[in-house]
């Protein structure tokens, strides 16, 4: 994911993180705590997935110290807005790296991943995003993810569009950053090797806000349905606009729209919306509904996928660590060897490229919450 920087300070945020993480119970004082670095866009355009990413981060460390931590040893967060600014967060990683973290979960976006990747690889500290979506150009042995790949929730998202709901003709709109251009790149190839037809892709800018110009086009390309690539902040305007438009289309998007802002921006125009996940709340699986509990008991929401990633981003870091210690390249080789480990997302391996693998939920909005959409 990438966004530009935006406005807001999180003092208090920062603040309750420390709180929340010496509370946690350890046989040991807290400098010998072990530190993990966590790098957030919360000054930009997409503050709920910030949120989200935090409280699942810090939701899995206060589960890790009530369970004396890493032998004995607790863990402490130390946070970092990187404003969705990628030098800022490439400038975050390096000072994380100096102040002794032993790994850093974040950045959450694409730029911001991406232009991290070589610092991880300079000062020898693994980074895991609950995020970041795009094809890595130098990726770096030490850079892993949680978050679902484009190309791999791009060919999902198309398989359902085409096959289960029979649409043949597919406009595509999408965010001009990396983060839209990079899924909507990757979503035309898979419905095309499905034998669909796109009928155009039309991008936008952060910040825009009339869509008018895109729904006409649709329209008049007789689109059967709308593939949408973006955040919440532009995607909900262009859903509430298509769908005062009147008429009749299947409108999907990104795994980014798998957020409560869309539901809530977006309102009764949100409905039937589908968008690829990697976790769904909904799931009867014993992990699943102890963490959607105390998540709920924590924030009194319902976690959606971001938290999720970076909860079991927190906990894959925790599984390395008992495993190797806290050196980084002993803890580097012990992330990369994980294999099926279990999680609220699914048991998790990792690829040589450090992807997850793992398969991709569809779900659809109803009533202003994400389900299941029927296979």
């Amino acid at each position: 994911m990438n966004r530009d920087a935006g406005r807001r300070s999180w003092t208090l945020f920062i603040l309750g993180l420390f709180l929340l993480t010496a509370c946690g119970r350890s046989a040991t004082s807290a400098g010998d705590a072990i530190r993990i670095g966590l790098i957030v866009p919360h000054s930009s355009g997409i503050p709920g997935i910030a949120r989200a990413v935090s409280e699942g981060a810090e939701l899995a460390v206060a589960e890790i110290n009530a369970g004396r931590g890493i032998h004995g040893r607790r863990l402490t967060i130390l946070a970092a807005d990187d404003r969705g600014d990628p030098a800022e967060a490439a400038r975050q990683v390096e000072h994380l790296a100096a102040q002794g973290v032993a790994a850093i979960l974040g950045p959450v976006t694409d730029g911001g991943v991406i232009a991290a990747s070589p610092v991880t690889e300079r000062v020898r500290v693994v980074m895991i995003s609950p995020g970041a979506t795009a094809p890595l150009p130098y990726g770096g042995h030490f850079v892993f993810r949680t978050a679902t790949p484009a190309a791999t929730q791009a060919r999902a998202m198309a398989a359902y569009l085409v096959d289960r709901l029979r649409a043949r003709r597919i406009a595509v709109v999408h965010d001009s950053n990396e983060y839209g251009s990079l899924v909507a790149l990757a979503f035309e190839q898979a419905a095309r090797e499905r034998g669909a037809t796109i009928t155009s892709r039309r991008l936008y800018r952060d910040g825009e806000k009339d869509f008018a110009r895109h729904v006409r086009g649709v329209i008049a390309e007789r689109a059967q349905a709308l593939f949408v690539a973006g955040y919440p902040d532009e995607a909900a305007l262009l859903i509430r606009q298509a769908r005062a438009a009147g008429r009749g289309l299947i409108i999907a998007g990104s795994d980014a729209l798998y957020s409560e802002d869309t539901a809530t921006w977006a309102g009764a125009a949100a409905n039937q919306v589908y968008v690829p996940a990697a976790f769904l709340p909904t799931t009867p699986l014993p992990v699943v509904r102890a963490f959607v509990a105390a998540y709920r008991k924590q924030y009194g929401r319902t976690p959606d996928q971001f938290a999720a990633q970076a909860y079991d981003g927190i906990k894959l870091i925790a599984v390395a660590l008992r495993r190797a210690g806290t050196d980084r390249d002993r803890l580097r080789d012990a992330m990369a060897g994980l294999r099926r480990v279990p999680g609220v997302t699914g048991e998790l391996s990792f690829d040589p490229r450090g992807d997850p693998i793992r398969e991709v939920i569809i779900t659809r909005v109803s009533g202003g919450r994400f389900v299941t959409a029927a296979p």
